[in-house]
């Protein structure tokens, strides 16, 4: 039955995205289906019973916090956080038919979800469809590279047409090297410091595919991974609120917006970032409307090689609570986005390639090298000062050396805000 369902999924997905060839037939899918989703799926949870939308825009903003605070109202089990939580853990066995999962939370703040069987084949139809579209064809050996596993790699190793195995980070990225590299994937799925690992491993590894994921792709470790292997590294873009974009084999990520609708809100400091609110039409158990998500993203309106009418990303840049939020002299408050923190350690010299910078608290930052780079930190800490002095900021900037060791499971954050409470 996983088999059937899972190639139904793939086939449904094929056959829509070959329709779905245009702008204009993708714009009059999506009216549609919302309008559909709005009427029949949306009044069924607790949280918009006793309200009815007639367009998306009536419907109100939510974000994570809200989600938690009330997680019963927004799911058609009535499940509740704490309930969720005990399932999550092993504590309690999830209602049949439907899986509980939660995000890896990188600053403490993790999410839970909730998904059935049927929601599960139908994220995975379209994970396959834009990464795998030879599935039927040619079997993959799948190596998972992640913090925690989650069901939907459950679903693809039940499908039978994929041998995935799941290598877990909690006991540290080194120690996963020999297990990959005996496993011979076909296609590796990690976060980019695993790659980069990988990469820099003495290993017979020659995978076909290379996807990133769960964290942020630098140019630095996108060059070192693609110059090792000779591919061009694909992104997975996903999170617990669900499968947001794949990229096509040109390399670009592609929003799955015949699945999820995304609107766009601007970003204080930025003409070109944006943060989505997604509202996912494909959803029933759990209703993903017009939620915040966290992410700084920076379109693409180019067309691409591949031809796909959905729109493109340029950069998943970061997340926005990892914005720096900085007062000038004259009390205007400026906020700087993690990439071009990124881009001015890199500048300042090439061969940096492991570093972190922190705002820890409303008026300093903390840059860190390794003992390796010692000799860069100067010039690096220049290239941020001048950076802030660009912006009429003059925060007192501290510049160490530390050691970086394996982060095991944690999420990889080099730019980051940590002020421990203090208000920003």
């Amino acid at each position: 039955m996983p088999q059937v369902l899972t190639l139904a999924a793939f086939a449904r997905a094929r056959i829509r995205m070959s329709r779905l060839n245009t702008r204009s037939k993708l714009d009059a899918f999506q009216k549609r289906r919302i309008a559909r989703f709005l009427r029949d799926q949306v009044p069924r949870v607790s949280a918009y019973s006793q309200t009815s939308f007639d367009r998306l825009c009536q419907a109100p903003v939510m974000d994570k916090a809200q989600l938690m605070e009330s997680f019963a109202s927004y799911n058609r089990l009535g499940l509740g956080a704490d309930r969720g939580w005990r399932i999550f853990d092993g504590m309690e066995v999830a209602p049949r038919g439907y899986a509980v999962g939660a995000s890896t939370g990188t600053s403490g703040n993790r999410g839970l979800y909730v998904v059935s069987d049927a929601e599960r084949y139908v994220w995975l139809g379209v994970m396959l469809s834009r990464a795998f579209p030879d599935l039927l064809t040619q079997r993959e050996r799948v190596a998972v590279i992640l913090p925690q596993t989650s069901r939907l790699y459950d679903s693809a190793n039940e499908s039978q047409r994929l041998n995935l195995k799941f290598f877990d980070l909690g006991s540290g990225v080194e120690r996963q090297i020999k297990p990959v590299t005996a496993y011979k994937p076909t296609v590796i799925v990690a976060p980019p410091r695993v790659l980069t690992a990988l990469a820099q491993a003495d290993t017979p590894l020659a995978p076909r595919q290379i996807f990133s994921g769960a964290e942020v792709l630098d140019c630095a470790d996108r060059a070192i991974i693609e110059a090792r292997f000779g591919l061009c590294v694909r992104e997975i873009y996903m999170a617990s609120e669900g499968l947001f974009a794949i990229s096509c084999p040109f390399g670009t990520p592609h929003l799955v917006e015949d699945h999820v609708m995304f609107e766009w809100e601007p970003v204080e400091g930025s003409r070109e970032l944006r943060t989505p609110l997604i509202t996912d039409f494909t959803r029933r158990t759990q209703i993903m409307l017009r939620y915040r998500m966290n992410d700084l993203i920076e379109l693409d309106d180019r067309t691409c090689a591949c031809g796909s009418p959905q729109l493109g990303i340029r950069q998943i840049v970061g997340r926005q609570d990892d914005a720096f939020s900085l007062v000038s002299r004259d009390g205007k408050r400026v906020t700087i986005t993690p990439d071009i923190i990124r881009n001015a350690v890199l500048n300042s010299d090439r061969s940096i390639l492991e570093y972190q910078v922190t705002q820890t608290a409303a008026n300093e930052i903390r840059i860190e090298l390794p003992p390796a780079h010692e000799t860069l930190l100067k010039g690096a800490a220049a290239a941020l000062q001048a950076l802030f002095s660009e912006a009429g900021l003059h925060p007192h900037l501290v510049s160490m050396v530390r050691a970086f060791g394996d982060e095991g499971p944690r999420k990889r954050r080099r730019v980051l805000v940590d002020m421990k409470g203090e208000a920003v």
